[in-house]
């Protein structure tokens, strides 16, 4: 299976910066659980869905013709805190956007989905949108947000990723604009 998105990738500062949050909560012993490797730290922006082999080809031709109607400006992405979402087995352990960024990419999140509409591409983000990077699956869930270093990048393009088996590969890149 293809599983289908559009990302928010991390610059390598804000990588490393990312990867010391996370081992500050390892060393902690704050959570427990499945750590996710540095390589797959991204914002989801729209989740398109999962694909057999025959329909991906299609979907990523259409969501890359949607993707380059998106007129969107470059902006600070800001993490600020770290969360579990409830209700789940293995609690995705993330970190969240601060309320500045979340409106920032709730836009961007908001016109590209009006674009793949527009192309014929149905998603898969019917649920409520959080802006933010999983960094492990724990094995409970936080009772409440815990302050971090805030970490800073810019977010001056977005990408459309395949992940199949197991390995994230983009597919395409377009730049925000200045």
């Amino acid at each position: 299976m293809h599983r289908l998105f559009f990302a928010i990738f991390p610059d390598p500062p804000a990588l490393a910066a990312i990867e010391r949050v996370a081992a500050g909560l390892q060393d902690a012993n704050a959570l427990r659980g499945r750590w996710i490797p540095r390589e797959k730290y991204h914002v989801t922006v729209r989740f398109l869905g999962d694909y057999d082999d025959e329909h991906a080809a299609d979907t990523i031709e259409r969501a890359r013709a949607a993707a380059a109607e998106v007129r969107a400006a470059g902006f600070a992405m800001v993490l600020d805190r770290v969360a579990t979402f409830r209700g789940r087995y293995r609690a995705p352990c993330v970190l969240r956007c601060s309320r500045e960024c979340e409106a920032q990419v709730h836009a961007l999140w908001q016109q590209l989905g009006e674009c793949l509409a527009r192309a014929g591409v149905a998603d898969g983000d019917g649920r409520r949108f959080l802006p933010h990077v999983t960094i492990a699956y724990s094995d409970r869930n936080l009772d409440d947000a815990i302050a971090v270093e805030p970490v800073h990048w810019r977010a001056a393009e977005f990408a459309l990723v395949d992940s199949h088996l197991s390995c994230h590969r983009v597919v395409a890149r377009w730049p925000a604009l200045e």
